[in-house]
């Protein structure tokens, strides 16, 4: 019988806690990585096709509100820059959370990360002209707001990775990175919050014909602050002193992953696949 007075497995529930954490952390990666990359085949599945043949005119009668207005240059070579340059920012954004790419190839963690900061820039750049220069097709102002917000803090976060790189204080730098790398994701995040909340509740508390509701207008700030939320909880938990709070923290990444996958698995079978493939 096992003694449970001894040491033994006291000093072994400090280990079993950080496996834990660290479990979570890469169950989160994993879920991650599958639905983003299902997000770059319907970026390029759908939208390059159509850009390739007829240029910005081919997001036309797409579901993009606005994605095409006829005379006005700026805004439909800011859409189509908003929409393509992001899948490759998705995938430098995988390269970037990498262990054996930062460790065995670093130039080209270096390079991929210099594109993905420049990049995420120039997107939310094209982004905050598309949601304030062109009158919304759908949604409220605060609605916007709550997206454009997402793209300030990419704006912030950009700096403060790359002067933690620069000053060589790569625990700082991780820290700011996988914060950008979390609002960056934003859009995505709020595609699966709204995918799974369809799928779950049916659509409660939103106009899906005018993009209104309350649980759209709290969507468009979670999709950035629920995300940062759970990674600062993540960075408190990994700390030496709070190690009684590893496993309980694991348990909140295990749960939102767990409603990640869903609205993973809502939004590419029920809209991207269908897009692409029929």
């Amino acid at each position: 019988m096992t003694d449970y007075a001894s040491p033994q497995p006291a000093a072994a529930r400090p280990r079993r806690a950080r496996n834990w954490l660290s479990l979570s952390a890469k169950t989160w990666f994993a879920v991650t990585a599958i639905g983003q990359w299902f997000f770059v085949v319907y970026i390029l599945g759908f939208y390059v096709p159509r850009v390739s043949a007829n240029g910005p005119k081919g997001l036309e009668g797409t579901h993009l509100p606005n994605g095409y207005i006829e005379g006005d240059t700026i805004g439909n070579i800011a859409i189509v820059m908003h929409i393509l340059v992001a899948a490759f920012i998705i995938a430098a954004g995988q390269l970037q959370l990498i262990p054996a790419i930062r460790q065995r190839m670093p130039k080209l963690h270096r390079w991929s990360g210099r594109f993905y900061m420049g990049a995420s820039v120039l997107v939310v750049l094209a982004g905050l002209y598309l949601s304030w220069a062109r009158e919304a097709a759908i949604g409220t102002n605060l609605q916007s707001l709550g997206t454009s917000t997402g793209g300030v803090l990419v704006l912030i976060f950009v700096p403060l990775a790359l002067y933690a790189a620069i000053k060589r204080d790569f625990a700082a730098h991780r820290r700011w990175a996988l914060r950008l790398f979390m609002v960056v994701s934003a859009v995505w995040y709020f595609r699966l919050i709204i995918f799974g909340w369809l799928m779950t509740t049916g659509g409660a508390f939103m106009d899906t014909k005018t993009f209104t509701g309350p649980f759209l207008l709290v969507a468009s700030y979670a999709q950035f602050a629920l995300p940062l939320l759970v990674l600062q909880l993540y960075f408190w938990a990994e700390k030496p002193k709070n190690k009684a709070h590893k496993t309980w923290v694991a348990g909140v990444i295990f749960a939102c992953t767990g409603m990640m996958a869903i609205g993973v698995f809502a939004v590419t079978m029920g809209f991207w696949i269908p897009r692409v493939f029929t």
